[in-house]
């Protein structure tokens, strides 16, 4: 259904036409080229005629003075770098021996202190006593009737009457 309804909009759109065509009236679109008819010349519109004809080379060319090209980084010269005394170089050396066993760093653990031990005596929950019924229950009989009991009377009220709709003139609307 809304599928239809789009068509039928799309379909309206298509269709419609302003109504008042009488007041779209077509203006000038700005400077025109001014024409002289005496010196006019036609054009030619047919193929062009060339006096030295060359041939257009699609294949591969030949270069006299080949150049490899170069892949790979830039070979590029770095320029001097004035320190600043705001931030002066720090050097750091680090010396490595590959030839040494072992840990090169002493781990101390520090040794356990013993703390007494805090005994905290809590009284054992009693358990909750139990009750125990001796007397069983016995279900109540049930009572199986013939014929289900009769409906009370149900009171219908009448219909209530539709009044009409008065339309005022228009020149109320």
């Amino acid at each position: 259904m809304k599928s239809l309804f789009v068509a039928a909009a799309v379909l309206a759109l298509a269709v419609a036409s302003p109504v008042k065509r009488a007041m779209v009236q077509p203006g000038p679109a700005g400077p025109a080229p001014v024409i002289d008819l005496d010196q006019l010349h036609p054009i030619a519109i047919g193929p062009a005629i060339v006096d030295n004809y060359e041939p257009i080379a699609v294949g591969p060319t030949f270069v006299d003075n080949y150049e490899p090209i170069a892949i790979g980084p830039a070979i590029v010269d770095p320029a001097p770098v004035a320190p600043s005394p705001a931030a002066p170089l720090v050097q750091l050396i680090v010396n490595v021996n590959a030839n040494f066993d072992g840990s090169p760093v002493a781990v101390e653990s520090p040794e356990p202190v013993p703390m007494p031990v805090q005994v905290v005596e809590a009284p054992e929950p009693a358990p909750a006593p139990v009750q125990v019924v001796e007397e069983s229950t016995v279900p109540e009989p049930v009572i199986v009737v013939e014929q289900a009991p009769a409906p009370e009377s149900v009171n219908v009220a009448e219909p209530i009457g539709v009044i009409p709709i008065v339309i005022p003139p228009d020149t109320l609307n």
